[in-house]
């Protein structure tokens, strides 16, 4: 057998486990978050040339201020041609005096409902970017909406090209199509790497407590979709209970030589309470903010912040990090 269809084979695969094991791993994060129940239970060429190809064609102007710094006025709005979708946007377009750059995000447990995650969310769109979340449509309970997919997350990105070349749309020349960022949690950030690994619109990924494949899953399996990656990939995780631990190591030591890669750990968090605790959700929204800034813009300032110092209001020790290659992202 090929390698080709060798590779297709075990992302097959792959795509079934995530099929069957988000369902029960992540039952509990919908609940939690509907208000469905009070249960806490959380048992649920070479690389290197396509690297630097990639990173060569990534502009290199940074953000003045950091957009961890800005707090924008923000509208979350559902968008009207592209159903079951939730946009978090600043609310001037022209609020950072450039293009916005989009974030595509996809839930825990590929739902279709967004409002868990949305302190994230909105934390993203008040640093200036435009985050298009997959949800529900209206009157539909989104605990039988179905899953999300990396279909889906790359549907967002086809929305975002054609609005931002409508001459009747609001968005029009506001968005940065250069600059866009695959994001999810646990089951989404599955969809975002898959996307990643298949999409060359994406610039950068950003997954919480989540990896390439579900928990159990191979190294092989999780080498066939990090294998395709070739932007930066940061992850933040929960502590050793995590149960996305291990998969995130596995998705580090797989990723291919040369291509940036981050995680930040909590010192203590179950995947659950990392996923959703709004408190701790605001920490990652520092991390993350540091990231997409980072990955997007090559700010020199922000690769020491996101190492040694990556949550300002945390007690140290809260999160410590792991890091590879970031040095090639600096603009020079």
């Amino acid at each position: 057998m090929s390698a080709a269809a060798t590779g297709r084979g075990l992302r097959s695969a792959a795509e079934a486990a995530v099929r069957l094991v988000c369902v029960l791993v992540a039952a509990a994060l919908l609940l939690a978050a509907t208000g469905c129940s009070d249960s806490g239970d959380d048992d649920t060429g070479d690389a290197a040339a396509t690297t630097e190809a990639a990173i060569t064609e990534t502009p290199t102007t940074t953000t003045v201020p950091l957009a961890v710094e800005r707090d924008l006025p923000i509208v979350t709005e559902p968008v009207e041609d592209l159903p079951g979708y939730n946009v978090y946007r600043p609310q001037d377009l022209e609020a950072t005096g450039a293009p916005l750059p989009v974030i595509t995000w996809a839930n825990g447990g590929c739902f279709r409902y967004d409002t868990a995650w949305a302190p994230l969310l909105e934390s993203w769109a008040r640093a200036g970017f435009v985050v298009v979340a997959i949800t529900s449509t209206e009157g539909v309970d989104p605990r039988t909406a179905g899953m999300s997919t990396a279909e889906d997350q790359a549907a967002a990105i086809d929305w975002a090209f054609a609005t931002d070349e409508s001459a009747d749309s609001p968005f029009a020349g506001h968005l940065d199509l250069e600059r866009i960022v695959a994001a999810g949690n646990s089951c989404g950030g599955v969809t975002a790497l898959t996307l990643a690994s298949q999409d060359d619109r994406v610039s950068s990924v950003f997954v919480l407590s989540g990896s390439s494949v579900l928990p159990g899953s191979s190294r092989e399996a999780a080498a066939a979709v990090m294998g395709d990656v070739d932007v930066p990939v940061g992850y933040a995780i929960g502590g050793p209970e995590d149960i996305s631990t291990g998969m995130v190591e596995q998705d580090y030591e797989v990723l291919p030589d040369g291509v940036p890669r981050y995680v930040a750990r909590r010192s203590e968090a179950s995947h659950q309470t990392v996923s959703t605790d709004e408190a701790i959700l605001g920490e990652v929204a520092e991390i993350s903010t540091n990231w997409i800034d980072f990955t997007l813009y090559g700010n020199p300032e922000l690769e020491a912040v996101l190492v040694d110092d990556p949550c300002s209001a945390c007690p140290p020790g809260t999160w410590t990090t792991q890091a590879e290659d970031l040095d090639v992202l600096v603009a020079e």
